[in-house]
């Protein structure tokens, strides 16, 4: 249990799977993308590193650092345009879109003096101070931005009250467990506690929690053993609507054709909704599956018998970057389902 009855992101997927009807895991697909991915490892286009833009995160490995990937992750959510909005920010002669575009941000508002790492600041901040530093390119405001005005000010002044305004605070509070730092965040910072209901069980799927736990350690690592986290590999994928997209396409996840009928051009699920709470757990399930089918892979064919462990995680940041790179093929063969909520 994560807390208070609620299945952790692992056993909540499980628990989806086995009770759900909409989406089924294709245990083909699953060994043909576990083969994929150790390819990766083995010839090394995989990269360990969990940032995926080192233009715009900070290297520092510091507690400044710590504090960025905070900010970042409290606002870490629907990045998708409104129709005939545009949502692309422009940082050093290069334009990004989605959570690039808020990365991108944060970092003009520091480079402008803006204090946006302050608690102090995080707190008190208005919601026509976050609308001009999110604005994007085209003119258009950030998706949901009195829901991101409210995360940002909760989450500064959650750290004032209980981790002498510093996130970092938090992580050493941890004791270098991924599993404490995740419970420490949905315990304390009520915007990231991403929770349903299916089938009469609490269940959680921690898109932003885990990723901010992720986030840590790969801005510390090298840097400082308080990110050292010693059951890293426990933190799941991080489930939103691009990744059982791409897991669909590469076929290890199957859709059933009801819903199919609920998602795609012009529609949209429910956050807690039982099609968007089964979408999101059968990814975690899968992803884990696919960890297990490379752990064996790893220890019964000579292929892949000198390559490393692959965290669930790495399979995450694969299949999202894997989308990206096909966007185009992926979008004609397989719809993404649209939420508009705070938790991805």
């Amino acid at each position: 249990m994560l807390i208070d009855g609620v299945l952790g992101p692992s056993e909540s997927g499980k628990f989806i799977v086995q009770h759900g009807n909409l989406v089924k895991i294709n245990e083909s697909g699953v060994t043909k993308v576990a083969e994929q991915i150790l390819e990766a490892a083995k010839d090394g286009s995989i990269k360990e590193a969990l940032f995926l833009s080192p233009e715009l995160h900070p290297k520092s490995g510091d507690k400044e650092a710590v504090q960025w990937v905070f900010l970042v992750d409290t606002i870490n959510f629907s990045f998708w345009p409104d129709e005939g909005a545009h949502y692309d920010v422009s940082w050093n002669g290069k334009s990004y879109t989605g959570y690039f575009s808020a990365c991108a941000a944060v970092n003009k508002a520091l480079a402008a003096g803006i204090p946006v790492l302050s608690a102090e600041w995080m707190k008190n901040v208005s919601e026509e101070e976050i609308d001009r530093i999110f604005k994007s390119d085209s003119g258009h405001s950030i998706p949901l931005l009195g829901e991101r005005v409210k995360a940002i000010n909760e989450s500064g002044r959650v750290l004032l009250q209980k981790f002498d305004g510093e996130f970092y605070n938090c992580v050493v509070k941890s004791k270098r467990s991924a599993q404490t730092l995740l419970k420490l965040i949905v315990e304390n910072f009520t915007s990231f506690r991403d929770f349903a209901e299916f089938h009469n069980q609490k269940v959680s799927l921690l898109k932003r929690a885990q990723i901010l736990v992720a986030d840590v350690y790969g801005a510390l690592q090298g840097h400082d053993e308080v990110g050292d986290f010693k059951d890293i590999s426990s933190i799941t994928m991080f489930a939103d609507y691009r990744v059982p997209q791409a897991l669909a396409y590469l076929g290890a996840l199957d859709y059933s054709k009801e819903l199919l009928d609920q998602i795609g051009e012009g529609k949209r699920l429910e956050n807690g909704s039982a099609a968007e709470v089964e979408l999101r757990g059968a990814s975690i399930a899968v992803c884990d599956e696919i960890v297990d089918k490379m752990n064996h892979l790893r220890a019964n064919d000579a292929r892949f018998s000198g390559v490393r462990e692959v965290t669930a995680m790495e399979v995450d940041v694969f299949v999202w970057g894997y989308r990206r790179l096909h966007a185009a093929d992926v979008e004609k063969k397989i719809p993404f389902h649209r939420t508009r909520c705070i938790y991805y």
